[in-house]
């Protein structure tokens, strides 16, 4: 049986489509999916209440996602276990392209390749991602996060419970060599990109915090995510089309370098910035936009 955990705090925009994408296509006794509302006070938990098993929809006061994904943890009973953004959009048969991969003892952390959907962002916000997605941590076949990674039994042993951190997923990733973590490449998840530069700064500034944050806390833990500006010129080497995109990949690198950096001097540990621009609202029957 796969199980997944989804923490989603006041996601009542984006839950539906994310469940009714896992649902499709996949036998529902092969699952478990846990719901873990976290300080919500819109509709999230009515919604996901609604579908019934394998869903399983619970709620906790405090708004953490480290608390949601420890609750869901606690509750979940097999493997491989996947841990879900409420905003990302990943096929029950990606589940289980993930689980099949996981099933070999040499990978004990995986991920279904990564496609950004852009269809409703700026220039700007594309030609962020155009060299973004082109970087190494990408092509290399070991990238695990961005919304979805999974563990099977063996590889969720290499800790305990989750951290009060804000990057998560890179926590997970860094726990595992690049040969213990794969990419699943003939299956896929969609993260929906922001419409906008200033959303896009808000949410790379969240990351950029995330591992800073994570590398002060866990110094032993070697950042690998090769996304820095010297991979991108190493990119623009082999890629001189990308120059125009380039300026504003190293404009958004600039920009988070300066937001984290007073984040840190402020000691600003609560603000949590969230890109709703991709978030529009979609029916609960549907997972459509209205």
């Amino acid at each position: 049986m796969i199980s997944v955990i989804i923490p989603a705090y006041n996601e009542e925009n984006v839950i539906a489509r994310c469940l009714n994408n896992i649902l499709r296509g996949i036998n529902h006794s092969d699952l478990e999916i846990f719901v873990v509302c976290n300080g919500c006070i819109d509709r999230t938990m009515e919604i996901a209440e609604q579908y019934g098993p394998p869903v399983k929809a619970v709620s906790i006061l405090q708004s953490s996602k480290i608390a949601a994904l420890n609750t869901g943890d606690a509750l979940a009973t097999s493997f491989p276990r996947f841990y879900i953004d409420a905003d990302v959009e990943i096929s029950g048969y990606a589940l289980q392209k993930v689980a099949k991969q996981l099933e070999s003892p040499e990978v004990l952390a995986a991920a279904p390749a990564l496609q950004v959907n852009l269809s409703h962002s700026s220039w700007a916000v594309k030609s962020f991602y155009a060299v973004w997605t082109s970087l190494p941590y990408f092509s290399r076949g070991d990238m695990i996060g961005s919304g979805v990674y999974a563990l099977s039994e063996e590889g969720r042993k290499r800790f305990d419970t989750f951290p009060d951190i804000i990057a998560d997923d890179a926590f997970v990733r860094l726990l595992f060599t690049r040969e213990e973590r794969e990419t699943v490449h003939d299956c896929n998840f969609a993260i929906h990109a922001p419409t906008n530069l200033n959303n896009l700064i808000k949410i790379k500034t969240r990351s950029r915090f995330g591992r800073t944050i994570l590398h002060k806390q866990f110094p032993s833990l070697q950042q690998d995510q090769d996304t820095t500006s010297f991979s991108a010129f190493r990119l623009l080497a082999k890629k001189p089309f990308l120059l125009p995109a380039m300026a504003v990949y190293l404009y958004v690198q600039v920009q988070t370098k300066r937001h984290t950096r007073r984040k840190l001097a402020t000691a600003d540990f609560s603000t949590w910035e969230r890109d709703e621009s991709s978030r529009p609202p979609v029916s609960w029957d549907t997972g459509k936009r209205p």
